[in-house]
C-alpha cells in the first residue's frame, strides 16, 4: 500500500516538473519600448540604425527605435511628419543580407 501511494506521489511530481518545464520555456510576449516620443529628429543626429515595431504581443501601437552613434536611443513618434516618413522610407528600402 505504501509503495502504490510513493508511486502516486512521484508520478505528481515527475507532472509538476514537466508542467512548470513547459510554461518556462513559452516566449514571453512583449511590451513597449517606448514611452517618450519625439516628433523630429535634429539635422546633426547621426543614426546608426532604425528599427520599426509593429503591433504585437502586448503592445497594441506601431513603435519607431531610432539608435544614435552616441549611443542613445530615442522613440520617434510614428503619427508625427518625420515618423511616417520613415515608416514609408523603411517600406520602400530594398532589404540586404
Amino acid at each position: 500500500m505504501a509503495s502504490k501511494v510513493a508511486i502516486i506521489v512521484l508520478l505528481g511530481i515527475a507532472l509538476c516538473l514537466i508542467s512548470t518545464d513547459a510554461v518556462v520555456r513559452l516566449p514571453r510576449q512583449r511590451r513597449c519600448r517606448c514611452f517618450n516620443l519625439a516628433n523630429n529628429l535634429s539635422p546633426d543626429m547621426r543614426i546608426k540604425n532604425v528599427k520599426i515595431f509593429f503591433k504585437q504581443g502586448l503592445c497594441s501601437k506601431v513603435e519607431i527605435v531610432v539608435n544614435l552613434n552616441s549611443g542613445r536611443r530615442m522613440c520617434l513618434n510614428p503619427d508625427s511628419k518625420m515618423g511616417k516618413k520613415m515608416i514609408n522610407f523603411m517600406k520602400t528600402k530594398p532589404r540586404s543580407n
